[in-house]
């Protein structure tokens, strides 16, 4: 993985990053350097910790239309509100978004009107720590399970568009948790979660013990919280991506350097019935708001 690649792009190492928060991760670095020697396990509780707690970010101006014409509702999962959005016709075909890491479901804003033009009921949601739902960390399996939780009280989906992260749990809830949908958008998305956890570490410089000491108590901490098996390779999206027979369409911008182009091709070896669209330019996020991949996904999902 070409971290010095990402780093412009890395929400906590670009050359904008506050004061405070350039103290909080020199402290925490310096606080994972003496763990490494004293306590590996506990370097990877702590990792662990941060590794599933989302950074926060305010919501843009271009976004609280949507969010404010959406009808809003909140359903329960394991004793968490999850705010769960609805435009459009409720009793029309279903179209979910799946946001990213540190986003909203707002953050696809750009889909939304084009489909329910279209005729479709889009619905939205907030992981945890995220947006309008409650809680402080969130997981894969946790908003994979989430999405199967919405399929539940509100039916079947017609199409998914993921972005990112939300790709990657949109996998994994047909993966493991059984969730139906025809078709599915996977923007941005990671193939292999070893580049997130390298991504990761190089946050806080951390050594390979910590990383494993990470994975290892992962595995023991939520071994029975999702009535899934799983393990952490198991769950990268270029293993769960070979299980689907739904229609996929990859779209990746060639220029992004926080999830590298090549994760995409990747993705389209191990799914032979996915198309890829291409980008330039737009990087990782500029891309949910690109005409054209807004057109190129419209007539994906209606194409029949």
């Amino acid at each position: 993985m070409a971290v010095n690649k990402q780093k412009k792009d890395h929400p906590f190492k670009n050359h904008k990053m506050p004061f405070p928060m350039m103290v909080f991760f020199s402290v925490v670095t310096f606080v994972f350097k003496i763990l490494d020697i004293v306590s590996p396990k506990l370097a990877g509780r702590l990792a662990l910790y941060f590794f599933m707690k989302p950074p926060q970010f305010g919501t843009p101006r271009r976004e609280k239309k949507f969010r404010d014409e959406a009808s809003l509702s909140f359903i329960t999962v394991r004793d968490r509100k999850i705010s769960l959005r609805h435009w459009g016709d409720k009793s029309k075909p279903k179209v979910l978004l799946s946001h990213g890491w540190g986003g909203r479901c707002t953050q696809l804003h750009a889909f939304i009107q084009p489909l329910v033009d279209a005729g479709y009921c889009v619905l939205g949601f907030d992981i945890p720590g995220h947006g309008d739902s409650e809680g402080k960390a969130s997981n894969m399996m946790d908003a994979a399970s989430i999405i199967k939780e919405i399929e539940s009280q509100e039916g079947s989906f017609d199409a998914i568009i993921g972005h990112s992260f939300g790709s990657a749990t949109t996998l994994l809830s047909i993966n493991k948790f059984g969730v139906k949908v025809n078709k599915i958008i996977l923007i941005s998305c990671f193939a292999d979660i070893e580049l997130v956890t390298t991504l990761f570490g190089s946050l806080f410089a951390l050594k390979k013990t910590t990383i494993e000491a990470m994975k290892t108590y992962a595995l023991k901490k939520y071994a029975n919280n999702y009535n899934i098996n799983w393990s952490w390779d198991g769950i990268s999206p270029k293993n769960t991506i070979k299980t689907i027979s739904a229609e996929i369409l990859l779209i990746h911008d060639k220029k992004d350097h926080e999830v590298p182009f090549e994760q995409a091709e990747v993705l389209q070896a191990a799914a032979p019935q996915a198309q890829l669209m291409t980008t330039t330019g737009l990087g990782h996020r500029k891309i949910l708001m690109n005409a054209k991949v807004v057109k190129t996904t419209l007539e994906f999902i209606l194409r029949r």
